[in-house]
């Protein structure tokens, strides 16, 4: 039984050159601007109606006696409980 026949190398692939790019096109030059008309400013005809409270003094009053009050019935710890230091 004769051998095997060794596969037969390939040919090296062609050489393809591309052509070089085309330089870019220049920019366009820039038209004329347009003009845009700034419209006048007017002030409101009534005076803005005071909400009252703001926001801060509101949040204040609400959040201050709950901080206080949290801060005064905290459970105290068993060494105050006990008399504090012994010395």
């Amino acid at each position: 039984m004769p051998a095997p026949a060794l596969p037969l190398p390939l040919p090296p692939a062609p050489v393809v050159k591309t052509p070089p790019a085309p330089p870019p096109e220049p920019a366009p030059s820039p038209t004329g601007a347009r003009r845009v008309a700034m419209r006048a400013y007017h002030p409101t005809t009534r005076p803005e109606p005071d909400t009252g409270t703001s926001l801060v003094t509101f949040t204040l009053l609400l959040t201050a006696p709950a901080v206080l009050a949290a801060a005064a019935l905290r459970p105290r710890s068993r060494s105050a409980a006990r008399g504090g230091r012994r010395g």
